[in-house]
């Protein structure tokens, strides 16, 4: 009995304690990021890309996709995102990529 115990301890601390990769934002697949162009409808974008993750009232031209990731297996960080800048016609005026070094 105490070593069925002992064993369910060891392994509850351990799963507790596993490394997990923490993730925020949108998941950007870099395929994505690199096919919509300049020109392209808020519609086409946003079918490829899926819903930004910060839209602003105050700026309702632009939209944010950003993706911020934390593995704590490898102590990786890492932001990186897309920023879209539309016309009124809600068409791709401007496109900034960041992080994809």
């Amino acid at each position: 009995m105490k070593i069925v115990l002992i064993l369910m301890l060891t392994s509850l601390l351990t799963v507790s304690c596993a490394k997990k990769q923490i993730h925020q934002g949108n998941v950007l697949n870099e395929d994505s990021i690199w096919i919509i162009q300049e020109g392209d409808t808020r519609f086409a974008i946003e079918k490829e890309m899926g819903a930004p993750a910060i839209t602003d009232k105050e700026h309702p031209y632009r939209a944010l996709y950003i993706e911020y990731v934390d593995d704590r297996e490898t102590d990786e960080r890492y932001t990186r995102g897309v920023e879209i800048t539309y016309d009124s016609e809600w068409r791709a005026k401007a496109i900034r990529r960041f992080g994809f070094e």
